[in-house]
């Protein structure tokens, strides 16, 4: 299991492992993988300007013996936060959502180019769109949450804060927020990063390791990006969630080093949404990792960067195979993960769609059902793009 701790308190016998976030964003974190062989080790991995690491509770020689913690796998496999049937089927509103994402997309476009251009913005259009965004969780969360990681051909820089808004008020839904704060926290998210077109592009697609003055600059962009909204007629909630979405419960996020309760609810969950989609979305200077894999880092983050409960309750919502998720079956079967199992998540409603050796069959539903020891079939998720498959053909056919 993943833990964030501070290099202070590395030691010996601790194994460091890649957590794959972005060193644009997290300049300071250690990620060279391996155990920690001695204190000169972790002396120099200091003086170094490292300040974070993951480390792997389970692995190196500091592991052997200690009481173990609650598990990532013992979280997923509880009941998630979710109603146990969505008002409108997965396929039906995939069409809506797709419609809905991609005038999102067009508007983060044009905001964006208006912002460098010096224009001035209207407002009344993105919040119409993010009331449509609303609407489309409320009838079927996991639709924007699937097409959030299914889309693979728009250019990250438009995709991240449609990503990052459709991510925060499908989980907003599931903490009960009303729909005037899920129109804050949604135009928040869609905004989070609108500061960065004040940071050079050639730091942004900086393919190795800031340098501190380089950073500096980083660390600019959410206070800008609020400098640049302010005036416009937004709420004080939606500013402060885009000034506030990389302040950490711990106080060592920035700009301000906010800590604790000071750290506005929005910018925790926004957070928490652009860390995932950071994950797993492919960038100018890495690939994507699987959602699966993405919400152990975020549980190895839990109450140092996020307050207590917060990335629980994210991991209960997206759910141990969240839907679009490709999976390999015990059976040497493929199948995409068609809807969620609030009541149980580890067997939800699968699409079968290859057989062994990747042979393809006509495509029908089935329910994964527990082997005789009560086991899930599911063995591993996989990335479809390495089998060059597209999952929307198979799961809305129309909506590709």
């Amino acid at each position: 299991m993943l833990r964030k701790i501070s290099v202070a308190e590395l030691s010996p016998g601790m194994f460091v492992v890649d957590s794959g976030l972005s060193w644009l964003e997290h300049p300071y974190l250690f990620g060279q993988e391996g155990e920690i062989k001695s204190l000169a080790a972790v002396r120099e991995i200091a003086e170094a300007g490292y300040t974070e690491a993951f480390i792997d509770t389970e692995r190196g020689t500091y592991a052997q013996g200690r009481s173990a913690e609650p598990t990532l796998a013992e979280l997923l496999a509880r009941e998630t936060d979710r109603a146990a049937e969505p008002a409108v089927p997965l396929e039906e509103e995939l069409v809506a959502a797709t419609a809905v994402y991609q005038d999102c997309l067009c508007i983060a476009r044009n905001v964006l180019e208006t912002v460098k251009a010096g224009g001035e913005l209207d407002m009344d259009e993105p919040t119409s769109l993010v009331d449509d965004v609303i609407a489309s969780a409320v009838r079927n969360p996991d639709a924007l949450v699937a097409l959030c990681k299914l889309r693979r051909h728009d250019a990250y820089t438009f995709t991240h804060g449609v990503n990052v808004a459709a991510l925060s008020v499908a989980f907003g839904t599931a903490l009960g927020l009303d729909t005037l704060g899920l129109r804050d926290l949604g135009l928040a998210g869609l905004f989070h990063d609108i500061g960065k077109t004040g940071v050079p592009d050639a730091i942004l697609n900086k393919p190795a390791r800031l340098s501190p003055g380089e950073f500096e600059q980083v660390k600019n962009h959410p206070g800008y990006g609020r400098q640049i909204l302010e005036g416009r007629g937004l709420p004080e909630a939606v500013l402060r969630g885009v000034a506030e979405h990389h302040e950490k419960w711990g106080g060592t996020g920035y700009p301000h080093g906010l800590a604790g309760e000071d750290v506005h609810p929005y910018g925790r969950i926004i957070g928490v949404a652009d860390v995932f989609d950071a994950l797993t979305s492919r960038r100018a200077y890495k690939d994507g990792i699987l959602p699966t894999k993405a919400l152990g880092v975020l549980y190895g983050m839990r109450e140092r960067d996020y307050p207590p409960g917060l990335v629980e309750r994210f991991i209960k919502f997206m759910g141990p195979y969240p839907v679009g998720s490709f999976v390999r079956l015990a059976s040497g079967h493929h199948a995409f993960v068609s809807k969620s199992n609030p009541g149980r998540p580890l067997f939800p409603e699968l699409l079968l769609v290859f057989g062994p050796a990747m042979a393809r069959l006509t495509p029908r539903k089935i329910v994964a059902k527990p082997d005789a020891a009560g086991k899930s079939p599911i063995i591993e998720v996989v990335d479809p793009a390495r089998h060059g498959i597209d999952p929307l053909e198979f799961l809305c056919p129309t909506a590709g």
